[in-house]
């Protein structure tokens, strides 16, 4: 069957999808929307489906994000890129399709740093010893970029305090992040204890969370702690481990520790939003991200994410709100595309998400993506004919990204 065929084959109720979104299950309505793609629908029930469909890609595109985020943090990018391979399979939303995709531009570049040839005399007798990249053995241009852009993902005020560390502390940086584990670990073993400060105990335990050593690299990121409490990357870390190895209560007692020392409520709240949501626990989660909001936590991702889960417990007048926070172009207005969705998912203030989303598809006009959410909007407002002409049309489209082509 072709994918017109898809879309537009067979007769079913489309309950047991909408059933599936209500109660959270987005993994169990992808599955749902794809058996009832390949049936033949109404065509308002074609429209629906594809907007519970993009309800649920996006959920569990954000919860592979968060995931990614929290293994890059203990330096794990391979299993960071295998959630973020998947995030891009299941995001619709442009917001997020971006966020994910600047993710994944931000990776250190594997294999660009090369270690310098062992000029060291060998001898059986010796410690192994690893040479750091002199400045002869490297192109110092290239290792400043690189190190730039792994700061670009610290705060401000570590990436000053890691510009001043020593090379030879930079160049351990610079192999870790781009996965030369075999030559980074020598440098940071031997590497002088006066540099054995938080900064280093952090990077130290994030290639050891590299190699799977999950339970040094938790004593590793303690340690960092115990020098530097107030060291919100350690702690995003070992809540990365906690959650790893399903040790929910223990991560969830450490953000509480954190609060309970006046710690940074915006972050911590957050967190154990993120926490509460892969427990399933929606009420607890939705009243941390209250919390994380009231502390001022504006990051687009966790703004994105508090949507979500207020949604989720049908707090819908909040979810309105929080959306308004994300920031619109300069193309769609007033109404960010992540908000006019949400109002397509609940057919709400629909001429006014109309002209959002045909905004959008002049400023992306090789997005069709823009041109679906136009029909869909047609069908929302039934006006069947126009919607299921430019519907059918739009799936025709190579660009579309498969999820939206099904």
């Amino acid at each position: 069957m072709g994918l017109l065929g898809k879309i537009f084959g067979g007769g079913s109720s489309i309950a047991k999808l909408r059933k599936a979104v209500a109660q959270q299950r987005y993994a169990d309505a992808s599955l749902v929307a794809e058996e009832l793609s390949q049936q033949q629908l109404p065509a308002d029930e074609i429209a629906e489906i594809e907007i519970l469909r993009a309800t649920a890609g996006d959920s569990l595109a954000q919860l592979n994000l968060d995931e990614a985020l929290g293994l890059r943090r203990i330096g794990n990018l391979e299993l960071a890129d295998e959630h973020l391979e998947l995030a891009q399979q299941q995001v619709c939303s442009a917001d997020l399709r971006e966020e994910i995709e600047r993710v994944i531009a931000a990776k250190p570049l594997e294999g660009e740093i090369s270690p310098a040839e062992d000029s060291l005399p060998n001898c059986s007798n010796c410690t192994p010893t690893a040479t750091p990249l002199a400045p002869e053995a490297a192109n110092t241009d290239d290792a400043d970029t690189q190190m730039e852009l792994i700061l670009t993902s610290y705060p401000p005020s570590l990436a000053v305090r890691y510009s001043a560390k020593s090379e030879t502390f930079k160049t351990a940086v610079l192999l870790t992040h781009a996965g030369m584990d075999d030559q980074a670990l020598p440098i940071w073993e031997q590497l002088d204890k006066g540099e054995h400060d938080d900064l280093y105990w952090f990077e130290y335990g994030a290639l050891l969370g590299r190699q799977g050593d999950l339970a040094t690299a938790q004593t590793a990121f303690e340690t960092a702690l115990e020098l530097n409490p107030k060291f919100l990357l350690a702690v995003e870390a070992l809540t990365s481990i906690f959650m790893a190895n399903n040790d929910y209560q223990q991560a969830q007692q450490l953000l509480q520790q954190i609060l309970d020392q006046d710690g940074n409520e915006a972050f911590c709240h957050a967190q154990l939003t993120l926490i509460n949501l892969h427990l399933q626990d929606y009420p607890t989660a939705a009243n941390h991200a209250r919390q994380a909001l009231a502390a001022g936590n504006t990051e687009t991702g966790f703004i994105l994410l508090a949507a979500v889960v207020l949604e989720r417990t049908g707090a819908l007048e909040e979810t309105e709100q929080v959306l308004k926070m994300v920031p619109a172009s300069q193309c769609t207005g007033s109404t960010s595309l992540p908000l006019a969705e949400f109002w397509l998912r609940h057919k709400q203030h629909l001429p006014e998400i109309l002209d959002t989303f045909n905004a959008a598809c002049r400023e992306e006009p090789d997005n069709p993506e823009w041109q679906l959410r136009v029909a869909q909007t047609y069908l929302a407002r039934n006006w069947k004919k126009d919607g299921l002409k430019l519907l059918r049309k739009v799936v025709s489209d190579p660009r579309l990204e498969p999820e939206h082509a099904k």
